[in-house]
């Protein structure tokens, strides 16, 4: 990890390229970074103990719809914390985060700078904490 503010970052979008591609930014940037296939993937991968401290989602992915996401992941006192950008084509993705609580949204073509300087921000905030440990 670069820094103690690194991420990791859990990502799923419908376009295997486009996560790819910022994946690849946000590492060159410092962040760990994770890519699922589907919201689900990227949810299991949360619950089995996976840390993250933001989760980029896309508004159309296969699979679960990031509504249901989010619903879950609020759901999950372990999980709720986390921050979620959505990051979108759709027109309506700024009305839907707001809907969702979002923590940011992004349309596409994404502002990569703007969008760098959002999930900084959101590490600082939210730096996962690793397990508690059992006493020996």
């Amino acid at each position: 990890m670069a820094s103690s503010n690194a991420a990791r970052w859990a990502r799923s979008s419908a376009s295997p390229e486009f996560a790819s591609s910022l994946a690849e930014v946000l590492r060159e940037a410092g962040h760990e970074v994770e890519t699922f296939a589907t919201p689900e993937a990227a949810f299991e991968w949360l619950l089995s103990g996976g840390q993250a401290s933001v989760v980029l989602l896309d508004l159309r992915t296969p699979g679960m719809s990031a509504q249901r996401f989010r619903a879950l992941q609020l759901s999950a006192p372990e999980l709720r914390d986390i921050a979620v950008v959505l990051v979108s084509g759709a027109p309506e993705i700024h009305q839907v985060a707001a809907s969702l609580h979002a923590n940011a949204a992004f349309g596409k073509p994404v502002d990569v700078d703007r969008l760098l300087l959002t999930v900084d921000k959101l590490c600082r905030v939210r730096v996962p904490q690793p397990a508690a440990r059992p006493r020996l």
